[in-house]
């Protein structure tokens, strides 16, 4: 299959690639600066409006302003509109194709389900309302839709904490090393969390499974409490984590922001399991265990 992708230079981009180009597919890569060849993509096209979109088997569309970084007005703004914007590019592309991708997998977040306690989330649920993440995850679903009308399968994927090299985790690790790690406020919120390669397969198997439309649930099978996570990660790195980071403090801090450390989200991926995939690493320990490299 030759996959369409955008945001490919991306840490989760290039993961898609590298596992694409590992099953024999071939991908195509959209970026606002084509100059720059991306390694692996037979080719780098611009991503603009007029995409020509023609002959791909599918179209994988992860390309949004980073969440990282202060919520200003403005930058808020930017996040909700590279979203949707660039979705409505392609959703057009795909409409005015003589010979459409067969489906579009765009992301979402887990964030659309906003701060839900002990409540198991499937796909099933309801979203959220009322935070910044769950408004931008449906306005970004609700274009991706669009594409429904020229007869496109969508999928859109609600990825949850990615656990790599690079990203949350890659900023935690230093902090444990210190022991300074620890728990966020009562450390009884829910984290629902994937690893990379998980998450990238997750892409490449909602292209090519004809079964799976609208929302997946892009999360291991096994979330864990936050208290969970912080004690995992510090006994697995031999640490300490007798820190607490006060709720009232992030929340002063970080008003909006302390949604993403502090809200308690149980999701699981129904669909994914339903439809038989299979996660490499389904626990947290032996998915912390691989990416920090622990000797045995």
């Amino acid at each position: 299959m030759e996959i369409g992708l955008t945001g490919a230079s991306g840490f989760l981009g290039r993961h898609i690639i590298e596992q694409a180009i590992a099953g024999g597919d071939k991908v195509v890569a959209f970026s606002r600066t084509p100059r720059r060849q991306i390694q692996g993509c037979v080719r780098t096209a611009l991503f603009r409006p007029g995409l020509h979109l023609n002959s791909l088997g599918a179209i994988v569309h992860l390309a949004g302003e980073s969440i990282f970084g202060i919520w200003t007005k403005a930058k808020k703004e930017h996040i909700l509109r590279s979203r949707v914007e660039g979705t409505r590019w392609i959703v057009k592309a795909i409409q005015g194709a003589p010979d459409p991708p067969k489906v579009l997998v765009c992301a979402s977040a887990i964030g659309i389900y906003g701060d839900r306690g002990n409540e198991e989330l499937t796909e099933r649920r309801t979203t959220g309302a009322g935070k910044f993440l769950a408004e931008v995850s449906q306005a970004w679903e609700a274009a991706a839709q669009e594409a429904t009308t020229a007869g496109t399968r969508v999928v859109t994927v609600r990825i949850a904490l990615v656990l790599g090299g690079k990203g949350a985790l890659a900023v935690m690790q230093p902090v444990f090393r210190l022991g300074l790690g620890g728990r966020f406020g009562k450390g009884d919120q829910w984290m629902s969390w994937v690893h990379i390669r998980d998450i990238a397969n997750i892409f490449l198997y909602a292209a090519k499974t004809e079964s799976l439309s609208g929302p997946v649930n892009g999360a291991s099978p096994n979330p864990v409490r936050n208290s969970e996570f912080t004690k995992v990660l510090g006994s697995l790195l031999k640490k300490p984590t007798f820190c607490t980071v006060p709720s009232a403090l992030v929340s002063t801090l970080l008003p909006e922001q302390s949604s993403l450390v502090l809200d308690s989200q149980r999701v699981i991926p129904e669909k994914l399991l339903t439809s038989g995939f299979e996660f490499q690493f389904p626990s947290l320990n032996e998915a912390l265990r691989d990416l920090i490299k622990v000797k045995s």
